[in-house]
């Protein structure tokens, strides 16, 4: 006979809760070991408020003015630490021993097998390693051929929407090109977004995959309410998932079968010889799965897309929002070239203000504002000075930190000119007090981003091609809303409308 309990037995167990999560607040407060550490009382008391701005979007500008209000350490929930600080780089992630990863931090990969995102230890060791030769200075000269490929492919789709119109949706066709890119160079094969006047969807849905990605990480420290939210999230997603391992893992599948390809350098080339399916799942040799190679090329075709789409895409956006600096990088470009052929990646290296340019937008606004949390280990770590007891979260955030006036001249205004050398007649001596140091829009150590040199090469050559061959004007009529992104894990796309000009005519 099951005996229901009484109101009373209801009643007492809910004060009992009430009394235990009060003492619990009252501990996190005033005894636990980052009581010391400055942060709103809410925050440092529950991990809600933590939960409630990363499942918005809007964390990386919540950070920005917690930092201001109290200082380089902000304790952003009960056992985590947000760090601004150049020092905080080598510090946390690159002094050893390597502080481990954060695990909530990262989405369980579908297939079971880490990419190189989530593995950690000598999984990500051994992973890097077979993946290292794809992205060396060499193989980038030797795939460089296939990125100037793709950003003349770009001019001609733009062509030939300009036969309907002259004004387009930039954002969009910098999407096709950055997919149509990376898996050319993944799979051996593009997606066909360049092609004809063809149309997809896969750059939208692989942003839908961001947020419920962000959903997923903010949901474990939520036990067993995780568990049931977890559930219903890969119930609403399991069609689109299954969709994507059917399209891509079908083509990584058949690039491998292809074997060693003498005559193509992709970023798949090198790793083929070295595929064996014994050595995921805690091995020390060396080689990379097959499990593991679909699980990674599928995480960085996403990556690779989004980021380069965002930062892009954001390039424009200041350009031409700012009439000087853009007509500074036109004259540049169009005074080094007198054809379009000469547009290589080679050839565009020596211009200085386009790097300037790709690196103001990476600092001004990042396309992936988030915290990059790591482990402290169990007796303790000297972060910039200060003591951080063992077992706290820390982690410093790529926005907040290239943002920071302590450490900017002019910290969120757009001048690429900072990035001069001191030598160059536009480079302003006020920008000697920046500290560059405080900049890694790759990160830093093992875990930086292998792809960063790729992505610069990418975004050379494919704005030089776009501002040799298109006097570019905005066309936006929301401009003044559109730096406003909700961050999952990368900022949410936003249409961008420009008209653009042939210059053949």
């Amino acid at each position: 006979m099951t005996v229901l309990p009484t109101f009373v037995q209801c009643l007492a167990a809910a004060v009992v809760a009430v009394v235990v999560s009060g003492l619990v607040v009252v501990y996190r407060l005033t005894l636990h070991p980052l009581a010391k550490f400055p942060g709103p009382i809410t925050w440092r008391a529950t991990r809600l408020p933590w939960v409630r701005y990363t499942t918005s979007g809007y964390m990386w500008r919540k950070l920005e003015d917690l930092h201001q209000r109290h200082g380089p350490i902000v304790r952003i929930a009960p056992n985590e630490l947000s760090i601004c600080s150049p020092q905080a780089w080598p510090d946390i992630y690159t002094s050893r021993p390597i502080l481990p990863k954060e695990p909530s931090s990262q989405t369980p990969p579908l297939n079971g097998a880490d990419s190189l995102f989530t593995a950690i230890g000598d999984d990500h060791r051994r992973i890097r390693g077979s993946l290292a030769a794809g992205f060396s200075d060499k193989a980038l000269r030797e795939q460089s051929p296939l990125l100037e490929q793709w950003a003349s492919e770009l001019i001609g789709r733009l062509r030939r929407e300009l036969t309907d119109t002259s004004v387009v949706d930039i954002h969009k066709y910098f999407g096709y090109a950055a997919l149509d890119t990376i898996t050319d160079l993944s799979y051996g094969g593009p997606l066909d977004g360049l092609a004809g006047r063809n149309e997809h969807s896969w750059m939208d849905r692989f942003f839908l995959h961001g947020r419920f990605s962000t959903f997923r990480m903010s949901l474990c420290w939520f036990y067993p309410l995780d568990k049931i939210l977890d559930f219903i999230i890969l119930s609403l997603t399991r069609r689109q998932r299954a969709q994507n391992w059917a399209v891509f893992g079908g083509k990584i599948l058949g690039r491998i079968a292809k074997g060693d390809m003498p005559d193509r350098v992709d970023l798949i080339n090198s790793v083929v010889g070295k595929v064996a399916d014994g050595v995921e799942h805690g091995s020390k040799g060396k080689g990379i799965s097959r499990n593991e190679l679909l699980s990674h090329s599928l995480a960085s075709v996403i990556a690779n897309s989004q980021l380069t789409t965002s930062a892009l895409t954001t390039c424009i956006f200041y350009l031409l929002q700012h009439e000087q600096a853009r007509q500074c990088l036109v004259d540049e470009i169009r005074n080094a070239f007198t054809s379009d052929e000469q547009i290589t990646v080679q050839s565009t290296q020596p211009l200085v203000y386009l790097e300037a340019v790709i690196h103001e937008t990476l600092r001004v606004h990042h396309p992936t504002p988030i915290l990059l949390p790591r482990v402290v280990p169990p007796e303790g770590r000297v972060i910039d000075g200060t003591f951080i007891p063992g077992n706290t979260i820390v982690g410093v955030n790529l926005h907040v930190i290239a943002t920071s006036p302590s450490f900017w001249v002019e910290s969120h205004a757009f001048r690429p000119e900072r990035f001069l050398p001191p030598s160059d007649e536009r480079y302003d001596a006020k920008f000697n007090q920046d500290v560059k140091a405080a900049y890694m829009p790759f990160s830093t150590g093992p875990r930086n981003c292998i792809g960063g040199k790729l992505f610069l090469a990418e975004a050379r050559v494919t704005l030089t091609k776009l501002l040799w061959n298109f006097d570019v004007v905005l066309a936006d009529s929301n401009v003044n809303e559109w730096l406003d992104q909700a961050a999952y894990i990368v900022c949410e796309p936003k249409s961008l409308q420009v008209e653009l000009i042939d210059r053949r005519k």
